[in-house]
């Protein structure tokens, strides 16, 4: 059914026809390259998706690749119940790097939808990879702390934690390849991490400890200018120079409240984002900053939506 509103591209959620649009689609772009910034990975429910756009707004978005835990054997059967409420899609090469509020957290091979790695952290809401083969995760409200896992093949269980170090709220984690340091986003804070010289990373060390300009810590994400973050909070939107550990409120988007995620095209330099609605931690909404119209996908939960890269 398509929705009747003006202000975006609706996307349709008609089982049927949608799977005709794919197939037709597909035919059509055969042989067409598609570049980084077509594609946009998003999140919310139990399906991770990708839609692939159109640069010139003259076609509806087209749903390109979708995945959930029952698509990856991997995944034990009773842990597919922690993939219920995806918060995190991030882009790791040919792989996507995906966190549940449910739990789950799963690094899952684009090309065949294998699951590399598996494990449950309690609502955990991101994660990123670190040197050394190892996984660090952002386990929020009820598990207040960010843990680090070595990146091995699921084994049948969730995997153990190998380091772990308290966070309130820990919502968000990056790894700066300039510092060789991690950043991880809490309710109240942004930590600068030291994972230490042992290869196993059973150590953790704070080397800051940088209070927010606002409570709610929510997104964290790097800009193309590598030493430039986004960081949003419960009412506004920061950029964040690690030069120097200083906010600034973003130019446009800094009071709008409720940011649930900021993407920043590493070509382009395109914005897109997405905002809770007044009422619910999600919408069904796509934003972007600049001339893109928004895209509307009836029936969709997102959270969070991610450039692809």
């Amino acid at each position: 059914m398509v929705s009747s509103e003006t202000n975006g591209r609706p996307v349709t959620e008609t089982v049927p026809r949608a799977l005709c649009l794919l197939i037709v689609a597909s035919c059509l772009t055969l042989g067409r390259p598609v570049s980084a910034k077509d594609r946009l990975i998003c999140c919310g429910g139990a399906e991770v998706f990708i839609l692939e756009i159109d640069p010139d707004q003259t076609k509806a978005p087209e749903l390109v690749w979708s995945w959930k835990a029952e698509d990856s054997p991997e995944i034990p059967e009773a842990g597919k119940r922690s993939f219920a409420t995806t918060d995190e899609c991030k882009p790791i090469g040919g792989s996507l790097l995906i966190t549940s509020s449910s739990g789950g957290v799963a690094l899952i091979r684009r090309s065949d939808k294998r699951c590399q790695f598996y494990t449950e952290a309690k609502n955990a809401h991101s994660a990123c990879l670190l040197p050394g083969d190892r996984v660090a995760v952002a386990s929020s409200f009820g598990g207040d702390e960010l843990l680090v896992y070595k990146l091995a093949r699921p084994s049948g269980s969730p995997a153990k934690p190998v380091a772990r170090i308290l966070l309130r709220g820990a919502h968000g984690a990056i790894w700066d390849e300039e510092s060789k340091r991690l950043w991880a986003l809490g309710s109240d804070e942004l930590l600068l991490v030291d994972l230490g010289d042992e290869p196993t990373g059973s150590t953790l060390s704070v080397d800051q400890r940088i209070e927010l300009p606002t409570p709610g810590g929510h997104d964290l994400s790097q800009s193309r200018e590598t030493f430039v973050f986004f960081v949003t909070t419960n009412e506004h939107v920061y950029r964040f120079d690690a030069r120097d550990a200083r906010f600034t409120p973003h130019p446009i988007l800094a009071d709008r409240p409720k940011g649930k995620s900021v993407s920043e095209h590493p070509q382009t330099s395109e914005i897109v984002y997405h905002q809770g609605t007044p009422e619910n931690w999600w919408s069904d909404r796509i934003r972007f900053l600049g001339d893109r119209e928004d895209i509307q996908i009836p029936g969709r939960r997102l959270y969070k939506v991610r450039w692809d890269r």
